[in-house]
């Protein structure tokens, strides 16, 4: 059990928990994370504990992809994460001898979630785009849309989309080497390569690929090194019309330190933004998810937890899973009282209103495109209707200063908070301002009433 492990391996546990912790919301934390226990590393599997079966097949068809990659990223090591219930599974499972080179099947089982196929992916306004991208790119790889970048908040559904087309290609073509994986184990098995000079094996495992999805590749922004070499792959394959498909938490001209051709290149396919759900997709969602974990709710329940849960797809798993465990450990029936007394009562009915009502608002009334409010243009035109976008978006819903950025157009929080100031500025000095924002805002109030 975990206090007769060697210090070392002690400290190595307490890291590889504190980095999942950074990765999921608390809720999922404390459900899921917080009572594994590690047993041992054994060869090439590290061997955990968890607390019953239930735990063991969740983490197994939800979580072993966040397990599996922030192991490796601690210990720059390629273990087989064995779950098991009972520490005595540990001394009966005998290691396999491998080599320490994963081949191609190993790293996509490391990571392929095959409950992130396209059959389970919810569409809606937010992702639309994106998602009809995905699927061009998995039916034609390489013709649809090279390079295919999808960019947007953490927890929207990024990571769904690249596993659905790897599943999809996969399943279409037999042939094809797929290869899915996080950046950062990009930029790890760089590093590996630097101590072991293997560049051949390095270069040719990537440049053999047919379709390449590589997870949050602002990552690259951390090492030079890695960029150079991720940019000659990048010429490599694209000059063969082999399919790039990356994702970031924003667009290419806004990852920190990234040099201009590898943005040129990005720019050569598709770059396509996700944002976060609105409430009757949030709703959606839910009801979709539910049904996956055969979780009985009511519509009045679902539009509960939309009203508290709609910054993330994230958020919105880790809430059904903190209310389906409790749910199974009290052997409660999950209607809205139980659900108020799991995730609370609300004290404002903001997030009844979704984004989605306020931008059709505003870009109607000042006779501007949604595309134009999500663009980098600064004409006043433009920006004025941007700015008072973000200052009711800040007043009438609950979406945080960083969740409103993402809407519009990724920007920072920073931007939001300046243009909030400034609109409530506006509306002290100008009459007809102040006048525009009570109509928008009553118009706003009343469709969503109607």
């Amino acid at each position: 059990m975990n206090h007769h492990l060697p210090d070392n391996e002690k400290q190595i546990w307490k890291f590889v928990q504190k980095k999942i912790k950074e990765k999921v919301s608390s809720q999922q934390f404390t459900t899921w994370f917080e009572s594994l226990k590690l047993i041992k590393f054994h060869a090439d599997n590290t061997y955990i504990l968890a607390p019953n079966s239930f735990c063991r097949e969740w983490i197994e068809n939800n979580y072993m992809d966040v397990l599996s990659s922030t192991l490796r990223e601690v210990t720059k090591t390629g273990y087989k994460v064995k779950l098991v219930t009972d520490s005595k599974e540990a001394k009966k499972d005998k290691p396999s001898i491998q080599s320490n080179k994963l081949s191609l099947k190993e790293k996509n089982n490391t990571y392929i979630n095959k409950n992130y196929s396209f059959d389970n992916f919810l569409v809606g306004p937010c992702n639309r785009l994106a998602h009809a991208a995905a699927l061009a790119v998995s039916a034609s790889p390489g013709t649809a849309y090279n390079p295919l970048f999808i960019h947007g908040p953490v927890g929207l559904g990024k990571t769904h989309l690249l596993q659905a087309i790897f599943l999809e290609v996969q399943k279409r073509s037999s042939g094809q080497k797929v290869l899915y994986m996080p950046c950062e184990s990009f930029v790890n098995h760089y590093i590996s390569t630097i101590k072991t000079g293997d560049w051949d094996s390095f270069r040719n495992q990537y440049r053999q690929i047919d379709t390449l999805l590589i997870d949050d590749v602002h990552f690259l922004a951390n090492s030079q090194s890695t960029r150079e070499e991720f940019f000659h792959t990048f010429n490599a394959l694209y000059t063969c019309q082999k399919q790039i498909v990356l994702s970031s938490d924003c667009p290419p001209e806004e990852i920190p330190a990234i040099e201009e051709r590898l943005i040129s290149r990005f720019r050569w396919g598709l770059i396509t933004r996700i944002d976060p759900p609105g409430f009757e997709t949030s709703v959606a969602i839910i009801e979709k998810k539910t049904a996956l974990m055969n979780m009985e709710i009511s519509y009045d329940v679902a539009r509960y937890l939309a009203e508290h849960a709609t910054s993330s797809i994230r958020e919105i798993e880790g809430t059904l899973t903190n209310i389906n465990r409790y749910a199974i450990i009290s052997e409660n029936k999950i209607d809205l009282n139980f659900v108020k007394q799991i995730i609370g009562r609300p004290t404002k009915h903001k997030s009844y209103i979704g984004i989605e009502e306020i931008l059709n608002t505003v870009t109607k009334h000042f006779g501007v495109q949604l595309s134009q409010l999500h663009s980098k243009r600064k004409l006043k035109s433009i920006t004025l209707p941007r700015q008072v976008a973000m200052h009711l978006t800040r007043k009438l819903t609950n979406l945080s200063l960083e969740e409103i950025g993402g809407y519009m157009g990724g920007r920072d929080h920073t931007t939001v908070m300046h243009a909030d100031e400034k609109i409530k500025n506006l509306k002290k000095q100008d009459r007809s301002m102040s006048a525009t924002l009570r109509k928008l805002e009553t118009l706003i109030t009343k469709q969503h009433k109607g």
